[in-house]
């Protein structure tokens, strides 16, 4: 019997040490089974009276966040609406003298009046707007003004007095893009200033109300609370859908927004606000129970299978450790193991795939170095050629032609220089005056061009070929037969460059702007790619918040302006 009993320890031993299916049996019962036991047992008294007492302090956290969010929301449109009504009432200042803008300044009035309108935004206003009395509006483009003004609550704007103002909600069908169900709390604000355009206007703030209403939804459904808001006239602004009846038990919260006249009531039913110790005693025992039962089935019926298949895939691991790049693991489901094999399946395809890329890498290096090679020698045959040409037209005595041809040399040059990627604004410039000079001689003195220029910006970096396709969509676009007027300026910013190339051609509308800064398609035939390939390059090389944007107005102007870092030379 002692014998039989010593053959039995040794195997319990081997197994437990010696069989990874063994050691994961142990460990689930180890880890589940006695700390969810012990748990279960001695904390029920405390855990009932915590559970109880932290649910109660977290419906009072969830409803004092409604109440900062909504007052917040308040808070903010208030503070906007004020700021600026008071810009506005300053009867000092002609902020707008005409609603329509029929001159340039005019023009300029309203596009600076509408940059500070969107100064005013917040990361959640929708749009700031000024409506005046004849339906015309200072704002983004993004609104259906006729829908705006046919909502309901307009109505009630329009009977606003001097000092008051409207806040409620509503949805975001009257703008042309998004979401058309978007919750929407607005607040319309009459303008006290009795000067122009601005008489009788309105201004209108729009703040995304998601968020808001993300709280009011969490509360309804997570805590099973009614909710229900009203304005300053008492009317009923939001109220929660099949809410249970009230009843004189309920936990009931109010809060009266002094300021705006609103009123929030949250409530919650008693039987959800207090949770029951019983409730937590027969959750435990049956999760104590129910865990007991499914660990022993998981550690008889999982660990066989799973040390398989881990040793299936430590052998597999042994085989391509070897050089064996034709191993694979037949994926027969996609837990964490089947993940772990198809990821080793992927792991050697790519090694094989790269062993492969390297070969065609290395054939493919020396077919490169030999074109390389190729192009250098190109643009010493383009050169002389082009001063061989130069060469004949000066002895023939045609002047124009030798002089076109050295301009056009001087600007092949910096094109074909692949030395240097960035370089100082002043070379640049330097290539622009030879391509003109090569304008010049085609169109003859038809042109007019304007260089302001600060001296502080000419060493600056620009990068290579950055001026040349401006101009030339200029020339290829904008003028007929090159006649017109070029105007070209470099400022220094306190954190950057800005240039401005302004020309006064054909312009061009908003989808044709838009055009040049997109990626060219197979089928835009007869579009050049420089405008687009200038503004990539400029973000390549500073980043994303720099880079081309373009103004135009059909039959007037257009104006390309670039943005980029100050960096020089080290």
């Amino acid at each position: 019997m002692k014998n039989f009993l010593n053959i039995i320890v040794l195997k319990v031993k081997k197994l437990s040490f010696g069989s990874i299916r063994t050691k994961m049996v142990l460990f689930f019962l180890m880890v589940a089974l006695i700390p969810l036991g012990l748990f279960g047992y001695l904390s029920y008294e405390k855990s009932s009276e915590i559970v109880n007492k932290q649910y109660n302090e977290y419906e009072k956290f969830s409803v004092s966040q409604l109440d900062k969010q909504i007052e917040n929301t308040f808070e903010q449109m208030y503070v906007i609406s004020k700021d600026i009504n008071h810009y506005l009432s300053d009867p000092t200042l002609v902020i707008l003298k005409e609603e329509i803008p029929r001159t340039y300044a005019g023009f300029i009035e309203n596009k600076n009046f509408e940059r500070y309108l969107e100064a005013h935004k917040t990361f959640n206003t929708k749009g700031i707007y000024l409506i005046t009395n004849t339906g015309y509006y200072y704002g983004n483009d993004r609104v259906d003004i006729h829908k705006l003004v046919q909502k309901p609550f307009w109505k009630e704007a329009n009977r606003l007095k001097e000092g008051d103002m409207w806040i409620g909600f509503y949805n975001s069908d009257h703008y042309y893009t998004g979401r058309k169900d978007e919750k929407i709390m607005g607040l319309v604000f009459p303008i006290e200033s009795q000067f122009g355009v601005l008489k009788g206007s309105k201004l209108l703030v729009e703040t995304n109300a998601e968020e808001l209403f993300s709280y009011i939804n969490f509360l309804e459904n997570k805590l099973h609370a009614s909710i229900t808001l009203k304005n300053g006239k008492h009317q009923v602004v939001y109220q929660t859908k099949n809410a249970p009846k009230k009843l004189k038990s309920d936990i009931v919260w109010n809060n009266h927004f002094e300021a705006y006249g609103w009123d929030i009531v949250v409530r919650i039913p008693q039987k959800y606000y207090y949770q029951s110790s019983n409730v937590i005693y027969q959750y435990t025992l049956l999760a104590i129970l129910f865990s007991i039962l499914l660990v022993c089935i998981l550690a008889v019926f999982l660990s066989v299978p799973l040390s398989k298949r881990i040793k299936r895939l430590k052998f597999s691991m042994e085989r391509v450790s070897k050089g064996d790049l034709n191993t694979q693991i037949a994926v027969t489901s996609k837990d964490e193991l089947g993940v772990l094999a198809q990821s080793f399946n992927d792991m050697v395809n790519q090694i094989k795939g790269l062993i492969e890329q390297m070969s065609e890498t290395e054939r493919l290096k020396r077919h490169a170095e030999l074109r390389a090679f190729h192009y250098q020698i190109n643009p010493h045959l383009l050169f002389n050629t082009l001063n061989s040409i130069q060469w004949k037209a000066r002895l023939s005595g045609t002047k124009e032609v030798q002089e076109m041809i050295y301009h056009l040399t001087e600007v092949l040059h910096e094109n074909l220089n692949f030395s240097d990627e960035l370089i100082p604004l002043k070379k640049e410039l330097e290539t622009i005056k030879h391509y003109l000079k090569v304008q010049e001689v085609r169109y003859g003195p038809t042109f007019e061009y304007i260089e302001k220029i600060d001296s502080e910006c000419l060493d600056d970096l620009i990068p290579r070929m950055t001026l040349q396709p401006l101009f030339e969509n200029i020339f290829f676009h904008a003028f007929e037969d090159g006649q017109g007027r070029i105007e070209l300026m470099v400022s220094e910013k306190p954190d950057h460059l800005e240039l401005t190339l302004t020309d006064n051609g054909k312009g061009m509308n908003e989808e044709t702007a838009t055009k040049l800064l997109a990626p060219a398609h197979p089928d835009d035939k007869g579009r050049g790619i420089g405008v687009y390939n200038v503004d990539q390059r400029v973000r390549l090389h500073f980043g994303s918040e720099y880079g081309l944007s373009i103004e135009s107005v059909v039959g007037i102007k257009t104006i390309f302006r670039i943005k980029w870092p100050k960096r020089r030379q080290l």
